[in-house]
């Protein structure tokens, strides 16, 4: 991801989330999903805006709360970047697990994901 993109995995999962979340997402929302701290996640924010990969957008409603939002730089790059991974995830997972297999890995990280919900 790095040397293709020269995106971190946390920069592409934090503008994966904004991406399938329609562009934005509140700050608080961003951190649960993709755990980090809020303070993690304000310091990978602010070298993600200083690069135009988001920016922070007040909240109308409540002027507590902030949102980030995926810019178009930021789109680009994750559509282009997630292409990539793709691929690789399919070498390293798909081309190595029977159907039957990717089934079982799926309903196990479900159980995995439902426990962790739970905490």
């Amino acid at each position: 991801m790095r040397r293709d993109h020269g995106l971190t995995m946390a920069r592409y999962d934090v503008l994966a989330q904004l991406n399938m979340a329609g562009g934005r997402l509140g700050l608080s929302d961003l951190a649960s999903a993709i755990v980090l701290s809020p303070s993690g996640l304000s310091k990978l924010l602010d070298r993600m805006e200083q690069s135009d990969l988001i920016r922070r957008d007040p909240d109308l409603r409540d002027a507590r709360s902030t949102f980030a939002t995926i810019t178009p730089k930021g789109r680009a790059l994750v559509t282009k970047a997630r292409a990539s991974h793709h691929r690789f995830l399919q070498q390293v997972f798909g081309d190595a697990l029977s159907r039957r297999d990717a089934d079982d890995l799926a309903r196990i990280m479900s159980n995995v994901h439902d426990a962790i919900e739970q905490l």
